[in-house]
């Protein structure tokens, strides 16, 4: 009993780094995918745009 307390945080500690550095993977993907939605909207917009354009002057 009192070998197996030790163990387990001694695990939780070196669990632990590992899960902040995953934390900061999901960051950092999380702005990626933020910023490819934002280009994709803007370009969708712009897309709109010139089709709205080009069916006005037809």
């Amino acid at each position: 009993m009192e070998d197996r307390a030790p163990e387990v945080s001694s695990t939780t500690t070196q669990t632990s780094p590992t899960q902040s550095s995953h934390r900061r993977r999901e960051g950092r993907g999380a702005w990626v995918l933020t910023a490819y939605g934002i280009s994709g909207l803007a370009l969708f917009g712009l897309l709109a745009y010139f089709f709205s354009q080009y069916i006005a002057r037809w």
